[in-house]
């Protein structure tokens, strides 16, 4: 403070006489004039410019560590309010933040590495291991000694796509066999006739008329139909019909089979596609045809009971994905003679996760086998699937993918005016026949509404 106090009595009596001018001398004093800069301040300024550079450094380091590219934005943030955090604190501080930067970049390579694995996972094709390690591939469908009468294969193709346009059916594909309006000319044996008749389905859906010559006929096939409009008898009446052939040519053994296999999302799915192929396989056996055996493979039941009926020989196998891989990678269950493949509810089945398993099971298979993709919506892992896992196949349309079940919707449209005697309309079906309104005017007499007819075979 003393050697400054000259310099301050200076800068007070330096003045400038009156009529005179100051010399150059004094000039350069007054440039080369430093101002005052008290203690504490100078102080402050060095201990901010110390956390600067330490955190500088600490930015470097961070960058080294994480390969990420500093941050701009906390350089400049204002040290002046943190001068009375203590520099422990303030390390601390910068010390949690690097450790939640590098979790953050963890976290973030890891959903790269998903990517990639997702990526290779959608490429790798839906093949055996046998195929790949050989690299077999298949250019021509499975052949069937099944063939449609010879009046239909007759008819011209233009009256087959007035038959589809009729019935709002829309295929793509090569080579698509007929649309059959009845289940007699399919050439079904009379007890699954019989069944039918007894479950009240007298004629097939859309879906039904186009999609049982097709898969009978032995080809791949993508089918796009709501719930209720009639898929399950679509590939439930095929498989039977295959493996009671099969039976017929060679008996199964112990421990042989399945030749039919039936995946399902969910175990409620799953029961009820079991109940309808027991239902059929009973009346084939009432009526003198050989015993075939379904087994139900699900979570939730003994595996000792599945088992039971697998020992014995299994034509057909219905099953969850979960059960079915378990049983194969613990080798109780074979593929190698299964040759008939159906996904229920495909789109389901990948939105529930279900998209690596499905992958592994068809790894199990030994030889070339009839694949069905049945499905509400058309995303893109389903077109991946058909991609890899399809030969040639027929895609079948009876409503737009993801739409509602219209089908159903259509049946209940048309109303009878004073149907009931309330005066409230009856619903009847919307084809417009005598039998229609005769119900409707028996059913209003009665004091009754007719109901609409249920879906067949869900």
């Amino acid at each position: 403070m003393e050697e400054s106090e000259p310099e301050r009595k200076r800068a007070r009596t330096d003045e400038v006489p009156a009529g005179g001018s100051r010399s150059e001398a004094e000039d350069e004093d007054d440039e080369d004039y430093v101002p005052y800069v008290p203690l504490r301040q100078r102080r402050q300024l060095l201990l901010q410019k110390l956390l600067q550079r330490r955190r500088k450094g600490a930015a470097e380091e961070e960058q080294q560590d994480s390969g990420s590219e500093p941050r701009g934005d906390e350089d400049d943030i204002p040290l002046g309010p943190q001068s009375n955090v203590s520099l422990l604190d303030q390390h601390q501080h910068l010390k949690e933040k690097a450790e939640a930067r590098k979790e953050s970049a963890k976290e973030k390579q890891l959903k790269e590495e998903e990517k990639i694995l997702e990526s290779v996972a959608e490429g790798r094709a839906l093949m055996s291991v046998k195929e790949m390690a050989k690299g077999i591939t298949y250019d021509d469908p499975i052949k069937t000694s099944w063939t449609p009468p010879r009046y239909v294969l007759s008819m011209s193709e233009e009256r087959h796509e007035r038959v589809r346009k009729k019935y709002h059916i829309l295929v793509e594909g090569d080579g698509i066999p007929p649309p059959i309006k009845s289940f007699k000319e399919m050439k079904f044996p009379a007890a699954i006739l019989r069944g039918l008749k007894k479950k009240g389905i007298h004629h097939p859906t859309p879906i039904q008329i186009q999609g049982i010559p097709t898969i009978l006929s032995g080809r791949d096939m993508i089918g796009i139909a709501f719930t209720g409009s009639g898929k399950t008898l679509v590939f439930t009446l095929p498989v039977i019909m295959f493996c009671l052939e099969q039976e017929k040519r060679l008996p199964f053994s112990k421990r042989e089979g399945p030749y039919g296999l039936i995946i399902c999302p969910s175990r409620e799915l799953a029961r009820q596609t079991h109940g309808i192929l027991e239902y059929y396989c009973r009346l084939l056996q009432e009526d003198s045809s050989p015993l075939l055996r379904c087994a139900l493979c699900i979570g939730g039941m003994s595996v000792k009971e599945q088992m039971e009926t697998i020992r014995h020989g299994v034509h057909m196998m219905v099953a969850t994905p979960g059960r079915l891989m378990d049983l194969l990678q613990k080798k109780m269950v074979s593929l190698d003679i299964c040759r008939y493949l159906a996904l229920d509810e495909a789109d389901r089945m990948i939105d529930m996760g279900f998209e690596g398993d499905i992958r592994t099971i068809f790894s199990y298979f030994k030889g070339q086998r009839q694949t069905l993709l049945f499905s509400a919506t058309m995303p893109k892992k389903i077109q991946n699937f058909a991609k890899s896992a399809l030969v040639k196949p027929v895609t079948i349309n009876v409503g737009r993918a993801g739409a509602a079940s219209g089908q159903v919707l259509l049946m209940g449209s048309r109303i009878c005016e004073g149907g009931g005697q309330d005066g409230v309309p009856a619903r009847v079906p919307a084809e417009d026949t005598p039998a229609c309104t005769h119900l409707c005017r028996e059913e209003g007499r009665r004091g009754r509404h007719p109901r609409v007819p249920a879906a067949q075979g869900g």
